[in-house]
């Protein structure tokens, strides 16, 4: 009768195993993203961007005991530079395939997952702006050459409750017919890089 391996105990401290050493590939897939913030309110200081990578597949990741079925979670945020071109337009570039799958528990390969990219922006570092946001998913930047994502001026610098996340729509319908003459747009051009 044929035995099972054993699964390989991992040493897990409150509630998380050990962070493993995460390395990069050095030829990434290079999508270059121009983002263009049109018919601004006011200006924005803060403007950003990082790539969410995320091992989706629970199977390579240890258990951390407790409730069943409970597993260990692997998340990297991993910044994207942007540059000011000019105005209120701004580029960096988002890469998919960055980080090398690895087995990095004994319990076999993880596999990362570009999940999306977030883009943020905020007026400036006063207590309770909004903050702006709006991802780009994992299949939006392979399929899609542009994207467009609407926000309400009303809510520049602050909303009525202050320090919120505000999520830009990509439909103009979703808004009242009547502010649709009050939004602002950060229009995304979207190119893979070859090589």
């Amino acid at each position: 009768m044929h035995n099972p391996s054993p699964v390989r105990s991992v040493d897990v401290k409150d509630n998380q195993p050990p962070r493993p050493q995460i390395r990069r590939n050095p030829n990434p897939t290079a999508y270059e993203i121009t983002m263009t913030i049109e018919n601004a309110p006011g200006p924005f200081g803060i403007v950003k961007a990082a790539m969410q990578y995320e091992v989706l597949d629970e199977s390579c990741l240890p258990d951390l005991g407790g409730m069943a079925g409970t597993k260990a979670s692997l998340l990297e945020w991993v910044p994207v530079e942007l540059s000011h071109v000019s105005g209120n337009t701004y580029r960096g570039v988002v890469y998919d395939n960055l980080l090398v799958d690895e087995d990095y528990y004994g319990l076999g390969v993880c596999h990362w997952s570009l999940v999306t990219t977030q883009f943020k922006l905020q007026a400036g570092v006063v207590q309770g702006e909004s903050r702006f946001s709006h991802h780009i998913f994992h299949d939006d930047l392979v399929r899609k050459d542009k994207i467009r994502s609407y926000f309400w001026n009303g809510r520049y610098p602050k909303g009525k409750l202050e320090d919120i996340p505000v999520s830009g729509e990509e439909d103009i319908l979703k808004f009242k017919p009547e502010v649709r003459d009050e939004l602002f747009v950060l229009a995304f051009d979207i190119r893979k890089v070859t090589p």
